[in-house]
């Protein structure tokens, strides 16, 4: 079973993928459960007529996970796309029984199914974890006919990997 696929990542896909991992952590819903329960709080005292003071700090505190990181989320992913190197040219993934295999122009980096710890999918992304650091991003519509053959190939091999493919 092999499967070759040819991915370049938009801001936009990168964006939706920095959302869901930021958000999707204990800590992503610790924040927006404080920045809800601030807004509710912002509310109430604009009701009851607390503070000025009080008030704007209970509106800061409810923007900074509703809006102001999701704002800073969609810059760093502009700026990795136009400044990476990972981002600028597409990668060619290369799925096959003894791993995977990476190409990008001249550059080739093979990793074992042993490495890979993690494959999840979002709406836009399949995201492979490799080693402790290295996250590999493939765009979905690039996969669009091949998504069945790559689950299969991913619990085939990868049966060390917590897979979340949906």
């Amino acid at each position: 079973m092999e499967l070759k696929i040819k991915s370049k990542i938009t801001a936009k896909e990168l964006w939706n993928f920095l959302l869901h991992h930021t958000y999707s952590s204990i800590w992503g819903f610790t924040g927006i459960l404080i920045s809800i329960c601030a807004l509710l709080a912002f509310v109430q005292m604009c009701i009851s007529g607390g503070s000025v003071f009080t008030r704007i700090f209970l509106l800061v505190t409810a923007l900074l996970f509703l809006a102001v990181q999701p704002m800073r989320l969609y810059l760093q992913a502009q700026k990795l796309v136009l400044n990476d190197k990972g981002y600028m040219e597409p990668i060619e993934f290369f799925f096959h029984s003894d791993g995977i295999t990476l190409t990008q122009n001249e550059d080739n980096v093979f990793y074992a199914w042993n490495m890979i710890r993690k494959v999840i999918s979002t709406k836009k992304i399949i995201a492979i974890y490799a080693d402790n650091k290295r996250v590999f991003k493939i765009a979905r519509r690039d996969m669009a006919d091949s998504f069945e053959e790559f689950r299969e190939i991913i619990h085939t091999y990868a049966v060390h990997a917590v897979v979340k493919l949906k």
